[in-house]
């Protein structure tokens, strides 16, 4: 009986490992894929349910880095970066950081992109199956403009 619980357990094992390296490897797939500029948004919603917080941040920087706006759905070329890492309010005389706001090219992309990326589900890639898929919603521009 042992030997075929041990079998049974490798087995289990082996089918866990296989499942953990082909979500690892379709997150890597949907991370490629919207470093590309021109993304659909049926497209992007779709394609965030295979992807995690931490693949969420790659592809804001890798956008960053190849000087795309870091929001997937926005095409903009990035070409002027601030060079500063702080930003003086002074209406509400604040101090802020700006340092992850240099990826984006206006605000509304980079409170869209937060909007997202609170979204995106902090669960084990491979263990998705297994939930509900996510309603994902995008912020509409309405809201930045206050229609």
């Amino acid at each position: 009986m042992t030997t075929e619980n041990n079998q049974q357990l490798r087995e289990q094992l082996i089918a866990a490992v296989v499942k953990k390296r082909a979500a690892v490897a379709r997150a890597h797939q949907v991370v490629v894929t919207l470093l590309e500029p021109h993304i659909e948004e049926q497209t992007f919603l779709d394609l965030l349910t295979e992807i995690g917080p931490d693949n969420y941040a790659d592809i804001v920087e890798e956008r960053h880095i190849n000087k795309l706006c870091g929001y997937p759905l926005c095409d903009v070329v990035v070409e002027k970066v601030p060079v500063k890492q702080y930003q003086i309010c002074v209406a509400k005389n604040k101090v802020y950081d700006i340092t992850e706001r240099k990826k984006f090219c206006s605000g509304y992309c980079f409170k869209a992109s937060e909007y997202i990326k609170s979204q995106v589900p902090t669960s084990p890639l491979w263990l998705r199956d297994k939930e509900p898929k996510p309603n994902f919603r995008l912020m509409r521009r309405e809201k930045e403009i206050g229609k």
